[in-house]
Order: structure tokens, then sequence, then C-alpha cells
């Protein structure tokens, strides 16, 4: 039966979309629900990895007996040195949890491994996992693949011992609570500014604009130069007397001085929104206020910020989502664990500590609170007037 048009149309659409759904399945779906599975789990990626490593049983042997293979005649010179878990775990370099350890103890033949070292047999490159599937009379298929053990809700809970979860949430709320309003403010007045008709307005958009477009490495170290005990900011304050400070690594100092910063290289990207929106204002509005009399500070509270309510709510969803996942600056320019914020927190968990399955738990969290404020924000702050 032929095809109709439509589901003709339909197909050939699918199909040259494809590469962009294939692309949001692989880097965007599946790891949203893969982190969601590991949040459940004690997932530690240098594990994960762990059995497909290769070594040479006969040298591991040799560096744990103390005896070169060609020297041992029989299994009893070599057994009282033989001490089977300091040998999984030491020398071939195996994780072992408590279930893996009775699996161990239960039906790894012992006998069998040593007297094939006599034999000269284990002189050879072999992963992990195939070592332990010829030794294990049973139970073999716990070392063929890593699967990460299941703990509930366990995660979720140490979070609520955990100090560092509560520090770097809470400075994520704060960097958030004062970031959002003024770099949406800034970005008002920069948009205002730049939409008057003055001499050499190109040149100041221009400006203003920069800082959103320059790498986010390169202006963490730029401020480091600012804020370092040396840099430009003591020394300007010291035609005023005051003594040099150390603004990054005082944790009573660093935080602000990391908000500024961002402040700074905000407000001009969003500026392009305002912009936008000021300009799909009537300027018959403007005009029919100027003759009633209206003060320019009247015009600007009274018809430009409630004309912006769609922009606005837009970039304070935004602003908010950007400062809650604030993470380069911290990276670059924080040295202490007193101002570190709740991604880089995740960050030092999965990537530092290799603890993948609490730092998905944190991640989830912070997805959950993201959305909260997102969903109230949308209910508080009308896109109309």
């Amino acid at each position: 039966m032929r095809l109709k048009w439509k589901t003709k149309e339909a197909l050939i659409g699918y199909l040259f979309a494809s590469p962009i759904i294939l692309s949001i399945i692989v880097f965007t779906i599946y790891p949203i629900f893969a982190a969601f599975y590991y949040s459940f789990t004690d997932y530690n990626p240098l594990n994960a990895r762990n059995l497909e490593v290769t070594f040479n049983p006969q040298e591991s042997l040799e560096f744990h007996l103390g005896f070169f293979q060609n020297e041992v005649k029989s299994i009893d010179e070599i057994k009282d040195y033989f001490d089977l878990m300091t040998f999984i775990k030491s020398d071939v370099g195996i994780n072992l949890d408590t279930k893996k350890e009775n699996i161990i103890k239960d039906y790894f033949d012992t006998n069998k491994l040593l007297k094939d070292f006599i034999a000269g047999k284990l002189n050879k490159e072999m992963k992990i996992s195939d070592f332990m599937s010829i030794y294990l009379k049973k139970g073999s298929s716990a070392f063929k693949h890593y699967i990460p053990n299941f703990l509930g809700l366990e995660n979720f809970k140490k979070m609520f011992k955990d100090q560092y979860f509560k520090i770097s949430l809470f400075n994520a709320f704060f960097y958030s609570i004062i970031v959002v309003p003024v770099q949406t403010f800034l970005a008002i007045v920069l948009a205002v500014a730049a939409n008057s008709k003055i001499k050499g307005i190109k040149f100041f958009k221009a400006t203003f604009f920069i800082p959103a477009i320059t790498s986010s490495a390169a202006i963490s170290m730029i401020f480091w130069m600012i804020y370092s005990r040396p840099g430009i900011l003591n020394r300007l304050l010291s035609i005023f007397g005051f003594q040099p400070i150390a603004w990054l690594e005082n944790p009573n100092t660093a935080l602000p001085a990391i908000m500024i910063m961002n402040i700074w290289t905000t407000a001009g990207y969003f500026m392009v929104t305002f912009l936008a929106g000021l300009q799909d204002i009537p300027t018959s509005i403007y005009e029919a206020a100027r003759i009633d009399g209206a003060s320019p500070s009247k015009i600007f509270w009274r018809i430009t910020v409630p004309m912006l309510r769609p922009q606005i709510l837009f970039v304070m969803i935004m602003g908010t989502i950007g400062c809650m996942q604030v993470f380069d600056q911290i990276y670059f320019l924080i040295k202490n664990m007193r101002n570190i914020t709740i991604s880089y927190y995740i960050y030092k968990n999965a990537f530092e500590y290799g603890n993948m399955g609490y730092a998905s738990a944190l991640a989830l969290v912070l997805f959950a609170i993201i959305l909260f404020i997102t969903i109230l924000q949308r209910k508080f702050i009308h896109e109309e007037y």
C-alpha cells in the first residue's frame, strides 16, 4: 500500500531531524536518566574500568611472594607466604566490597593458581576479569562487568550530615540572591543607555557586550590579578591608606569578589535581551508620557520596567539557573572550602573523590531546587502587565 503524502512528509522530516534527535537522546536524555540511576548507587568511575585493566599474574605473584617462579618447586614452599585477600586487593588491584570478598573466600581456587604459577603458565598479560573467571569456581559473573551497589536513599541521607553540602548550598543561594537582582537591574539600565540616540552608542554597545563573549578562564585570570595582594585594586586602595587585602584568600571577601566579577560579565549579555524588548515598546507611549509631564524616573519605573516584564522573567530565570550552577569562577579563583558552591562540590565528589553516586544525588537535588525556583518565578512574576 502506498504511503500517504503526509506520512511521507513526516518520515522525511524525521529523517532529516534524526541527527539532532539522536544527539539530544545521547547527550541530554541519557545522562539525565543515568544520573538519576547513579544517585541511588555507590558508582565510582575509578572502578568502572578496573576489571578491564591488564596485568601479568606471574609478576604480581612474584612480587607478592618474594620468590621468582623458577625458584619454586612445590606449593608447600610458598603457601605460607600467600595471603589471598591481600593478593587480590593490593597486587591484582581489585576494589572489593563485602559481597565480593565473600565470593573470593568461598570460591577462589588458590591451589590451581599456585600450581599454574609453579608450572610457568602465568607469564602473560590478561584482563583482571579473565583472570577471575579462570580461578573462581563460582560467582565469576560478579567480576565480568562493573555493577555499582544499590544503596537506596543512603546518598540523600548522607547530605543531612554533610557540612560541605550545607555550606555549598547556602553559598549558591546567597550568590543567586545578590547577583540575579543586581545584574538584572544593571542590564536594564545598560539597555536604556544603549537605546539612547547619542553619538558613539555603537562603541558603548560593543564595550558592554565584550565581557559576555570573552573566555571565562581569561576573565578569571584577569580578576585574579586585580584581586591579588600586589594587584590593581590594592594599589588603588593604598592611596587612601588601606592595607593590602588577599581578596580571594579571605573567606569573608572571596565570594563577594566573585559576585562583582559575575555581575560585570553577565550584565552586558542580558543587556541585549532588554535592548530587544525596548525596541518593541511603541515610541508613542513615551511621547504621551512626556506630554503629560512625566519625569524620566517615572517613565522608567512606570512604563519601561512594566513593559519589559517578559524579558525580566526570562533574565531572572536564566540568571538564577546560571548562578545556582556557577562553577568556573569558583574553580579558578576560590581556594578554600568555605566559599564553594554546590556545582563545584558536585565536581569535587565526582572527579576528585570518585564518589560519582553521591555527586549524582547532589546533582539531582540541585536540579529539583532550580526547577522549584523557576516554577515560583513563573508563578509570581507574570509576563503580562
